[in-house]
């Protein structure tokens, strides 16, 4: 009873499903199959399945590391998230202060201004009170220029005449004298 025999063997996979199914042929022997044959055979299965487990590892062992990186780095960008959040929440804070402070400045030059406008809207009017009292006054003074003028005026021509008269009463008194000295002489 020698003669070549198929085994089919069904290799587990790690998670206890089943594998692909391993076809390989053995001599018989005496007893059975050859045993050293199949022992080989199960030496080099039991090396695969250790190498490819070993590569599995070794990529399970990356992928936990990558894993792990991959965690960190989320940690840090949800750190500086936050971060950004609370510098966002302070820039709007800080941009809504600013902005109520340019309100609050804003009001305060706006009055400022029409107090000053005020005020310079009443100087306007104090000089210009000013003014028609001065142009008033101007006037007055005129006035009373012209009335001075004229009293000097009349009492120049006053004067002016009754010299006249007394220049020709002195006129006609030496014409008196002359005309009495004349008729003296006679």
């Amino acid at each position: 009873m020698h003669g070549i025999v198929y085994i089919s063997l069904y290799i587990i996979n790690s998670r206890g499903g089943a594998g692909l199914p391993m076809k390989r042929l053995f001599k018989a022997s005496l007893f059975g199959y050859n045993r050293k044959q199949v022992n080989g055979y199960i030496l080099n299965l039991r090396k695969d399945y250790e190498r490819e487990l070993s590569k599995k590892k070794d990529r399970m062992l990356e992928l936990s590391q990558e894993n792990r990186d991959l965690k960190s780095r989320l940690m840090e960008y949800e750190e500086r998230l936050s971060d950004y959040e609370e510098r966002e929440k302070f820039i709007s804070k800080a941009l809504v202060k600013a902005e109520e402070s340019a309100q609050a400045i804003m009001k305060e030059c706006y009055r400022r201004i029409d107090m000053e406008k005020y005020k310079i809207r009443q100087e306007q009017e104090k000089w210009k009170m000013r003014e028609k009292e001065i142009i008033r006054q101007l006037l007055e003074f005129q006035k009373e220029a012209y009335a001075l003028m004229e009293s000097f005026q009349s009492e120049i021509n006053y004067l002016t005449s009754k010299e006249l008269i007394q220049l020709q009463n002195e006129d006609k008194s030496n014409d008196d004298e002359e005309e009495i000295l004349n008729v003296s002489s006679m």
